[in-house]
């Protein structure tokens, strides 16, 4: 037992666990902030609405309204390419939000790095719903075997 709790020690301290965790739930954490934040809410990762940075033309808004989209509040989403072009990068204590899609830079010149990433609230949330408890799963798996 105290071997399985030595190589769990060192798992944990290098950052193989929580970076496991992350991996399997990448999904969920792209969701959260293309979904969530962006669509639902319209704001970054700051909290900040995403109009207060640049707010929708009267041509994109008219273009969002023939398409049944929101227009009350910058979503990000026309067609869906960039949200779609989400993934992580994860390192050993920390992961980032990146997007793949060809106007990714021209949607950060516009309205800020901050539109990538996960607001004080959706931090909580993931660590609490998602990685507290399959932390504990692992733990219980690596130490006591089940």
């Amino acid at each position: 037992m105290r071997k399985r709790v030595a190589d769990f020690n060192e798992a944990l301290t290098s950052g193989r666990i929580i970076q496991n965790i992350i991996w399997d739930n990448e999904a969920y954490i792209v969701d959260l902030n293309a979904e969530e934040q962006l669509f639902e809410q319209g704001i970054n990762r700051l909290g900040v609405e995403i109009s207060d940075y640049a707010p929708y033309s009267p041509v994109t808004i008219a273009i969002k309204e023939a398409k049944g989209q929101p227009t009350n509040r910058v979503t990000l989403r026309d067609e869906g390419d960039f949200e779609s072009s989400f993934y992580l990068e994860v390192g050993d204590k920390q992961f980032e939000i990146k997007a793949s899609d060809f106007k990714t830079e021209d949607l950060i010149k516009k309205y800020g790095r901050q539109i990538l990433g996960l607001t004080d609230e959706n931090i909580s949330i993931l660590i609490w719903k998602y990685i507290f408890p399959d932390l504990m799963a692992e733990t219980k798996k690596q130490i006591y075997g089940k």
